[in-house]
């Protein structure tokens, strides 16, 4: 039996309301992820992209991958499959890959570079592993000479489709929004207008596959060896109540898989706590350190209330006053919402000259948002 750590999203580096969260990151690579890999006689890894947050990271974040993957090394001495996901810079990922590799960590992220898959073995044989880093369709399009490549599903098919599949045990690593996943709001989009979407088909043949992007741990529709592992933190007031984990995968010698969910203990949760503010504030709490939006229930206004909120909860990042909302008397920005950043400005178009995008000027802004995406200058779209 082969045993898999499937992890994903670390997005190391992280911002949320303006603080970094390294240091949570920290506590849960070192406290928990590494010693889980001798506890659980883990055999592979598996990284399954969004390693960093944003494609120029800052430095302690570079810092922490670097020790993360040289105790993978040389004190685990395990195995680790690692891709890029949408948040990271394939390049720099995958800087030193070559030397890497021949320490048994493998990091697949330009484009540029496919490779063969990498082989492991177990009593019972061999078991490929396929890394298929993130992708624009455009780059799929342009390397393979293919012009139906349109979407991120052309895109994805045309490059498995140089894959064998279905004659061995296997294992594909991928980065991608597999049609009628959860979502959550921290997730930036693949793409704009839904091209980002692929059937959990293009993904038949494999005895597992391991994915990231969606920060909620699922299977894929309804298939159970089809799967995402989450992210490692909570990283928005809307993953509140995800419980987030690593997963163990054990493969047999026919390629049949079972898993195991070891919780992620975090040395902060994020909450979201509701009530009116004289019971909130009156209210037993043990873990007032953690990151809190308070939803405070009361019509009328309290004076300085998030000074006061933060009295209780020092972490405490945001407050909402629904009740007042829908009396017309909304305070400050939205601290949870659906909105994207494309749609905002589609209503500001809207709202300034009394009609909507014409047909052209959506395919114009669609590009230009799609370039802005890639580029991810300041991590914040």
């Amino acid at each position: 039996m082969m045993r898999i750590l499937h992890t994903a999203d670390w997005h190391l580096g992280k911002m949320f309301y303006g603080e970094y969260l390294t240091d949570d990151q920290e506590y849960v690579l070192r406290q928990q992820f590494l010693p889980l890999l001798k506890e659980a006689a883990v055999d592979v890894v598996v990284i399954a992209g969004d390693i960093y947050d944003r494609s120029l990271p800052p430095t302690g974040a570079v810092e922490l991958f670097d020790e993360m993957i040289t105790k993978i090394a040389n004190e685990a001495h395990i195995p680790c499959m690692i891709i890029s996901g949408n948040h990271d810079s394939a390049t720099r990922l995958s800087f030193g890959n070559n030397l890497l590799s021949a320490q048994g960590i493998y990091i697949a992220g330009d484009w540029n570079k496919l490779v063969n898959p990498v082989i492991m073995e177990d009593k019972f044989g061999k078991v490929s592993f396929y890394l298929i880093p993130f992708a624009d369709p455009a780059e799929i399009r342009q390397q393979f000479g293919n012009r139906d490549v349109h979407d991120h599903e052309s895109a994805l098919r045309q490059v498995l489709a140089y894959y064998p599949r279905g004659t061995a045990r296997s294992v594909c690593v991928a980065h991608a929004f597999v049609k009628g996943g959860i979502t959550s709001d921290s997730e930036r989009p693949l793409a704009i207008g839904g091209t980002e979407v692929v059937d959990v088909s293009c993904f038949d043949g494999f005895s597992y596959t391991a994915l990231g992007h969606l920060h909620g741990p699922q299977q894929a529709g309804s298939r159970k060896n089809v799967r995402y592992a989450g992210s490692l933190l909570k990283y928005s007031f809307g993953e509140a109540r995800q419980k987030k984990s690593f997963l163990l995968v054990d493969m047999d010698g026919n390629g049949q898989v079972g898993f195991e969910s070891i919780p992620i203990m975090s040395r902060r949760d994020v909450r979201i706590i509701e009530g009116d503010f004289a019971t909130l504030m009156a209210a037993e709490d043990t873990q007032t350190d953690d990151f809190i939006l308070a939803r405070v229930l009361d019509s009328e206004p309290i004076l300085d209330g998030m000074t006061k909120i933060r009295q209780k909860y020092p972490n405490a990042l945001a407050l909402e006053t629904p009740n007042r909302r829908m009396m017309g008397m909304q305070e400050g920005p939205r601290a949870v919402g659906k909105t994207t950043e494309f749609e905002l400005f589609q209503s500001f178009v809207q709202s300034m000259r009394g009609e909507g995008l014409s047909v052209q000027e959506q395919a114009c802004a669609t590009d230009i948002w799609q370039r802005l995406l890639a580029e991810d200058g300041d991590g914040m779209l």
